[in-house]
């Protein structure tokens, strides 16, 4: 369910919405009307800054995805073996030494 970005933001931005206007409405004291728009608007704010921070990451993230499924399929299509002595580790961009 947690695996689409805009999933995760319209997650963030209905819990900020419900947490934030409590805050207006108790803390700050503000009528329910005031207290709804004013908890969507900082809301909005939260999922936008929410959704830049995961926009700016995801090239990262797909990169090292995308270099570590060629770099496997590579040792496949040559014959490597994949679990043996001087297989790469997964995470890891040097030979591991046994």
């Amino acid at each position: 369910m947690f695996r689409y970005r805009r999933v995760r933001v319209l997650t963030v931005l209905l819990s900020g919405w419900v947490v934030l206007t409590a805050v207006e409405r108790w803390a700050e004291r503000a009528p329910w009307p005031s207290a709804v728009l004013s908890g969507l608007l900082w809301a909005c704010v939260v999922a936008g800054v929410w959704w830049f921070a995961e926009w700016t990451q995801s090239p990262l993230r797909t990169a090292r995805e995308s270099a570590a499924a060629r770099r496997h399929q590579d040792e496949e299509a040559h014959g490597r073996d994949t679990d043996g002595p001087g297989a790469r580790r997964s995470g890891s961009s040097t030979p591991s030494r046994h």
